[in-house]
């Protein structure tokens, strides 16, 4: 007779106590990067000559948006880690339904990558580097994994004005870790290394929502297929608490913006130029 324990049902209740990482995990939110597909597109369109057999590794792959977006995009292999089984369950499931036999996924930690050296052409890492505690040892096994000249795209979220530190407690309290309060410059220093070059970087806002907006994305979240075995009063918790999420987010993301920014491993000269240029005010023509 078999003497396992069964899982526990989460009632409505549990589902007021959750954190955003078990919320998203709950319903199966996307999760995406700052930016969503739009950001995918701008890395793969500054990051020209990814051929069939290329590899692409992206750290902290969640839910499974952006590998997928990158597989769909290109005939790279690609690649992603999460610590959470769930989440790799859920995005291999998703790879398969979508027919993409070039996306793959598994149970990894950004600061162990379970590959060896000198193995992928690019590696994406979104914000997922602020919630590793030790960031220098992910950075160092980052470039590690990367080929010679290969690229280092991350997407950071940082602050650009200082936010009150009421809304910091909250926010740290809904995602479950602290909030490192960086700004672009430190994240671009953080990110470099010797020999590398930062050669592409650009900085975004974020707009704000109306909580007709948040109502239509939650309404979403809750529709996907994924979700229909839910009960009635589980998914009402759950949309109450993803509401509440994103309106505190989006108060929080009044004092943020993200920066796309893109590293090579190694430059390909490290002669200084002599004649520096700058582009001439409303000089550019579009045909």
């Amino acid at each position: 007779m078999s003497t396992s324990t069964p899982e526990r049902v989460l009632t409505p209740a549990d589902v007021e106590r959750l954190n955003f990482s078990q919320t998203v995990g709950l319903v199966n939110e996307p999760n995406m990067c700052s930016g969503g597909a739009a950001t995918i597109r701008a890395v793969l369109r500054e990051v020209p000559g990814l051929t069939a057999g290329d590899r692409i590794l992206e750290v902290g792959s969640n839910t499974g948006f952006s590998v997928l977006e990158m597989a769909a995009a290109t005939k790279c292999d690609v690649h992603g880690i999460d610590i959470e089984d769930s989440s790799v369950r859920f995005s291999r499931n998703k790879a398969a339904a979508l027919g993409l036999g070039n996306a793959h996924f598994a149970v990894g930690d950004g600061t162990r990558i379970d590959f060896p050296n000198d193995h992928f052409d690019m590696l994406f890492a979104s914000n997922v580097t602020s919630f590793i505690p030790d960031r220098q040892r992910a950075i160092d096994e980052y470039y590690r994994v990367l080929k010679r000249f290969g690229v280092l795209a991350a997407v950071p979220i940082f602050y650009h004005r200082r936010p009150p530190a009421r809304l910091l407690a909250e926010v740290e309290r809904a995602i479950g870790a602290p909030l490192p309060r960086f700004s672009r410059a430190d994240w671009e220093e953080m990110f470099g290394r010797p020999g590398s070059e930062l050669f592409f970087s650009e900085e975004y806002e974020y707009l704000d929502l109306s909580p007709e907006q948040i109502d239509a994305y939650v309404a979403a979240v809750l529709a996907q297929p994924c979700n229909d075995s839910m009960s009635r009063e589980l998914k009402e918790a759950a949309g109450s608490r993803l509401r509440y999420f994103y309106t505190l987010f989006n108060e929080n993301l009044g004092y943020a913006r993200y920066a796309i920014l893109l590293y090579r491993k190694n430059r390909p000269t490290e002669f200084p130029i002599l004649h520096a240029s700058a582009p001439v005010a409303g000089s550019a023509q579009h045909r």
